[in-house]
């Protein structure tokens, strides 16, 4: 250990690159410290400083993206990411996106062994076979052993769905 550095500071760890024990863990404090008071919003940002970003949510005038973050209770990314992809941050913080649209375009009903099934995924779910293969054999032919097979699954799944065909 050399005399000349302050070791157990952030000091010691930043500017002298000291990587002893004291100094590694005044840093891990440090920052600790630091993103606790950034997502409090009470970093402290120079008003000339190209980093601070001021911006409007809602109507609300923020003086940085961090103080509006804080204040939302959503993180800084989130909002920059708002600002970014929308170019405005209005959205932020409401906990909620657009509802995802469910396209029913692609349904092909499907014949197996005199069945119809509405869709491929239904035929599959009912069955219990592989998505791949069956998709693979509808589309190129199914062979006999595979249709054998389809028919020896057929007959389990109907079993286990307690029906009786004649």
């Amino acid at each position: 250990m050399s005399p000349d550095i302050p070791h157990g500071t952030a000091n010691g760890y930043q500017r002298y690159k000291c990587r002893c024990d004291g100094c590694r863990a005044a840093e891990v404090a440090r920052q600790r410290e630091w993103r606790k008071r950034h997502r409090a919003g009470k970093v402290q940002h120079r008003p000339d400083a190209t980093v601070c970003v001021p911006v409007t949510v809602r109507g609300k005038l923020y003086p940085s993206i961090s103080m509006a973050a804080a204040d939302l209770g959503v993180a800084p990314a989130t909002i920059s990411h708002q600002l970014r992809t929308f170019g405005t941050g209005d959205r932020a913080g409401l906990g909620h996106s657009a509802p995802k649209r469910i396209v029913l375009n692609n349904v092909r009903p499907c014949m197996i062994h005199g069945r119809q099934f509405a869709s491929i995924e239904a035929a599959i779910r009912y069955l219990g076979v592989g998505r791949t293969h069956l998709y693979r054999s509808l589309r190129k032919g199914v062979t006999p052993k595979y249709s054998e097979y389809l028919l020896a699954k057929l007959m389990e799944a109907d079993a286990r769905a307690g029906k009786a065909f004649a």
